[in-house]
């Protein structure tokens, strides 16, 4: 025979059925519905950590590569700086050469100077070739704007040109120890 919904017996079933499942419920432990999918459960706090990991060494990859062209540019750089001096100085060491009465311990420092320069300029390719096997090179030193006057055939402007190219190489060989200094540190990672 059936009940109908109305009676008093059924609800009490129903009310039964609920209690019991409650007392059942209470006893159990949850499980995240997460924990059932493959992989389990997301930490989005873990998980937002990883990618900033993840972005921070995309990153740091990609500024390893940057360095490395900067840093292999500065070597070219420095090359034809130095480069730069190889006429300047050969023209200097001709010109006192020819002149009358030019000591010859100033003769033997510019001579000593040129060739230092010329092993400079041999020291920094052979950097070049061994930081950076496959780089090429292409040299092009800048022309020195006083060579005219190295060259004229009045005193006071060959003096002036000579004062000068002094003054110059003195600067720039200090710019160059500090850039050596710089690039020693950059690709060796020593002494910096």
């Amino acid at each position: 025979m059936k009940l109908p919904l109305s009676q008093p017996h059924f609800s009490g079933t129903i009310l039964l059925l609920l209690i019991s499942n409650l007392l059942l419920w209470e006893k159990a432990a949850s499980i995240p519905a997460c924990q059932g999918e493959r992989g389990g459960c997301m930490d989005p706090l873990s998980e937002t950590f990883n990618n900033a990991i993840r972005r921070a060494e995309t990153i740091r990859n990609l500024a390893d590569k940057l360095y490395e062209k900067f840093t292999k540019k500065y070597v070219k750089l420095l090359i034809n700086f130095v480069g730069a001096w190889n006429s300047p100085l050969f023209h200097l060491m001709t010109k006192l050469s020819a002149m009358q009465g030019v000591p010859e311990t100033i003769l033997s420092k510019v001579k000593e100077m040129e060739e230092n320069n010329r092993e400079l300029l041999d020291d920094l390719r052979w950097i070049l070739t061994k930081a950076y096997p496959t780089a090429k090179m292409i040299e092009r030193f800048p022309s020195w704007p006083h060579l005219s006057l190295l060259r004229s055939s009045g005193e006071n402007n060959q003096f002036l040109a000579i004062f000068n190219l002094s003054i110059c190489i003195h600067s720039d060989i200090l710019q160059t120890i500090n850039h050596l200094r710089k690039l020693r540190c950059l690709i060796t990672m020593k002494d910096c």
